[in-house]
């Protein structure tokens, strides 16, 4: 059985040909093929035996007696995650996975069965969407996302990325580039929201949607869901600027919390680096457990989003009287 890799094959550039079959990752457009070896003794796999099992293909490493499965693998690959070897889990000595660009890690290889964090995992399995946008300006009816960057921990553990530039109508405000670092230059081939956004939807279901300052963010991803004809799921959402104030936290902005709580945050305000450091903050909430989480339904969401409807159209009425 052989399971897809979502990235664009390194030899031919060609996208959704690779695939991953035993210790062997081919191409299905060209001749590219590699073989990859234990991600945890770094010894070779080809001599291994490879069975099937409800969660996949898998092999016992005969050098390390490590069980490798193919869907970790495509994990890894998928998000572009790099193995350290010498930044071990502090828990178990083992090896740490991490992506630079996103500020992403490190975290156990293992994770969640070997972590501070696991016990988030023994009882109820949920799947967790930590979420963030860029966009041209505060205003939802004058503005347009130009990034998105999302991270989702699975019911196994797994996280998987979403993260694309957007496209914008517009050309970008001096005041977004110096935030963000975004230029016109870098959103000039990007693709426009249409053609992402129903992947997008996909890649969040029914999950539980994690943002800071969830009261900008949401709204924003309920909009475009709904002026894409998109059904929206009955997810919860949880707001870490919210927590972070029930924490009495003296400062509740992202960039003040992650020094505070020595998180490190490459490349803030940008979507996918903020929605790392937001989940590594509700980690830390989660683990001292001092104040429950404060969930809200999407429907409160729903119901910002109409009050600004409401606000633009009272105010285009009185502009045109």
């Amino acid at each position: 059985m052989s399971t897809s890799i979502n990235r664009a094959c390194p030899s031919c550039k060609q996208l959704n040909c690779l695939k991953i079959k035993e210790n062997n990752i081919q191409c299905t457009s060209c001749d590219f093929s590699i073989k990859y070896n234990c991600p945890i003794c770094k010894e070779s796999l080809s001599e291994s035996s490879w069975e099937t099992s409800d969660n996949g293909d898998f092999t016992t490493c005969k050098s390390c007696n490590n069980m490798i499965h193919i869907k970790k693998i495509q994990n890894l690959f998928n998000n572009l995650m790099k193995i350290s070897y010498t930044q071990e889990c502090k828990l178990c000595n083992g090896p740490t996975i991490y992506r630079t660009q996103a500020n992403i890690g490190h975290r156990c290889f293992y994770f969640p069965k070997c972590s501070g964090q696991a016990s988030l995992f023994s009882q109820k399995k949920e799947c967790l969407i930590f979420l963030d946008f860029e966009t041209t300006g505060l205003e939802l009816k004058k503005g347009h996302i130009i990034e998105i960057g999302a991270l989702k921990i699975d019911t196994d553990g797994l996280e998987h990325t979403f993260d694309t530039f957007i496209k914008s109508p517009i050309t970008l405000p001096e005041k977004i580039k110096a935030i963000t670092n975004i230029n016109d230059e870098m959103l000039e081939n990007a693709p426009n929201m249409k053609e992402v956004i129903e992947d997008f939807h996909t890649f969040i279901g029914n999950a539980t949607i994690i943002a800071h300052n969830a009261d900008f963010d949401v709204p924003w991803l309920i909009n475009e869901f709904e002026k894409h004809n998109l059904p929206l799921q009955n997810n919860t959402i949880i707001c870490t600027f919210k927590w972070a104030q029930l924490m009495k936290e003296p400062r509740s902005s992202l960039s003040a919390l992650t020094k505070k709580y020595k998180i490190g945050h490459l490349n803030a305000h940008r979507a996918l680096a903020d929605a790392a450091v937001t989940k590594e903050l509700f980690f830390i909430y989660e683990d001292a457990q001092l104040v429950e989480r404060p969930t809200q339904p999407l429907s409160d969401f729903e119901k910002i989003l109409a009050k600004i409807n409401r606000y633009k159209t009272k105010k285009k009425e009185t502009v045109t009287t």
